[in-house]
């Protein structure tokens, strides 16, 4: 929360436009910022990053989906693009494996995919330690009571609890039994429906799971590889990463890569005997660890290796050395956390505005003006959708609350070393329909908070 005397009357605190921090910026930057003695070790312990829009918001899940944001990690894309269209898309109608259907248009723009959108948010930082047991230890070798996805992962709504003492799992949809199979029925629910946290810890294992088809034949769908030493992607029945590879996660990528064999009913999952694999390969072979540093290894490792298990087709793009063109790659990771706590207002440090991957192009430093002008008319369109479900307030006077008109941007840009990095800043801004703006209040030494909100605009 602002503690500034301008929480009332910002409009009193000499708001100059431009672009720069605040105080809520620049506590975001200090928690994503890269490790200094390794892999996150040293710097910043992370925040999350969540959508609302996703279905799931005041469901009955118990956990929902968000994105674990760090400077370590370097993949571009590190939030699902998913205000319009289809992370599938553009497409030319086929995976390579599997037909995947027509892409939507924007009437607004005449796109069929989001790559070029910005993408509303909120941002955890301050309740990480609601989220997390013992929070301030994440970066101890010894800590592991999260559940972490490197990739894409279907972790809410397409996984199964394994449930050892009833041998079987808890699909969505029934009861996958060890011995007699497939029963559909209305009790069993899968993974989402569990207490967050690491099963073999303190946790409910929600989200944790293996991958389940939601189609005839129904059952699990999670992609094998097994090794020369006979290990598994997978070390056990929750489908929890095989620690055999933590050492040097790549090997597990080049595992995957090698020795992919999907199960019996789905053989047509056959990437890597017949070609690359298509980006939702990501979701059948994705497994979980249970804490970040060994989450930021692996997704890192299949980052340096796409050219190697990519098709390019989902969506079609070309990973060549220019910066726009890698945004299209599926670079978000996903860690199932408690639902009540993320979805909870007073949890949130901010609503953000995340600036499409190299939007500016190089340039010059990414900012909102460099998105089109029908984005930002989505971007219009979008605020006006967070606002009339209460996400979102307007005007100085709601700086202070949560929900409230607090609101900041994300850049996804590219260094010289080729990995990516992110930065929360503030900027002036007035939207093309002239319904919002974003008011930026600088530091100064009369006000050391600065702030950066959301206001109607001139329409």
């Amino acid at each position: 929360m602002l503690r500034s005397s301008c929480i009332v009357a910002l409009w009193a605190c000499g708001a100059d436009a431009g672009a720069g921090p605040t105080s809520v910026t620049n506590d975001l930057n200090a928690a994503i910022s890269k490790g200094t003695n390794g892999i996150f070790s040293g710097g910043g312990s992370g925040v999350l990053v969540r959508s609302l829009l996703d279905g799931l918001f005041n469901s009955d899940v118990n956990v929902v989906p968000a994105s674990f944001v760090h400077n370590d990690l370097v993949a571009p894309s590190v939030m699902y693009p998913g205000n319009f269209g289809s992370v599938w898309c553009p497409n030319s109608g086929n995976s390579g494996y599997s037909s995947t259907g027509q892409c939507g248009t924007d009437s607004l723009t005449g796109l069929d995919n989001p790559w070029s959108y910005a993408q509303l948010a909120v941002v955890i930082n301050t309740a990480m330690t609601d989220l997390f047991p013992n929070f301030d230890d994440i970066q101890d070798p010894t800590w592991g009571y999260g559940v972490f996805y490197p990739t894409d992962s279907n972790s809410v709504d397409q996984r199964c609890r394994y449930l050892a003492s009833n041998s079987g799992f808890d699909c969505p949809g029934g009861w996958l039994d060890m011995n007699s199979g497939w029963t559909a029925d209305s009790v069993h629910k899968g993974a989402g429906y569990y207490a967050a946290g690491n099963p073999y810890a303190t946790g409910g294992g929600g989200g944790a799971g293996c991958h389940f088809a939601p189609y005839d034949p129904y059952g699990i769908s999670q992609t094998d590889a097994y090794d020369a030493n006979g290990n598994n992607l997978v070390e056990d029945s929750d489908c929890q990463c095989n620690y055999a590879f933590s050492s040097n996660w790549d090997e597990w990528v080049t595992n995957w890569i090698m020795n992919a064999a999907p199960k019996a009913a789905y053989s047509w999952q056959g990437w890597f005997k017949e070609g690359k694999a298509p980006s939702f390969a990501l979701d059948l072979a994705a497994c979980w660890v249970n804490n970040p540093r060994d989450m930021i290894n692996l997704q890192n490792a299949l980052w340096y290796r796409r050219y190697d298990w990519s098709n390019e087709m989902l969506p079609a793009s070309q990973w060549d050395g220019t910066p726009v063109n890698q945004r299209l790659f599926w670079g978000w990771n996903e860690i199932p956390v408690d639902r009540k706590i993320v979805d909870t207002a007073a949890n949130w440090d901010a609503v953000f505005i995340k600036l499409p991957a190299a939007i500016c192009q190089g340039l010059q430093s990414d900012n909102i003006y460099c998105v089109t002008h029908g984005g930002q008319m989505v971007l219009e369109r979008d605020l006006d959708t967070w606002v009339s479900n209460d996400f979102l307030l307007v005007g100085a006077s709601n700086v202070g609350l949560r929900p409230g008109s607090y609101i900041i941007y994300m850049t996804d840009s590219i260094t010289a070393s080729g990995a990516w990095t992110r930065d929360f800043f503030c900027q002036d801004w007035k939207g093309p329909d002239e319904k919002y703006m974003t008011v930026y209040v600088p530091v100064t030494t009369s006000n050391q908070y600065g702030a950066c909100y959301l206001e109607w605009g001139t329409r």
